[in-house]
């Protein structure tokens, strides 16, 4: 049985891909900017009667 090694001691570099750890602040920073993309177009809509939504856009969805 051979005693661990230290990876500095290894001259093969290290997969980042074979670990699972994702850091927490970003995370809730990708949280924060899709809860921003999901609230602006409702806060157009609501404030200034703007309507985002491109699939219906001047009739061309219907046109067809």
């Amino acid at each position: 049985m051979s005693l661990p090694r230290s990876p500095y001691g290894s001259t093969e570099p290290l997969d980042g891909r074979a670990s699972l750890l994702v850091r927490p602040y970003l995370l809730a920073h990708e949280r924060q900017v899709n809860q921003a993309r999901r609230r602006l177009p409702l806060i157009l809509a609501a404030d200034f009667g703007i309507d985002l939504d491109t699939r219906v856009l001047h009739g061309v969805g219907t046109a067809r």
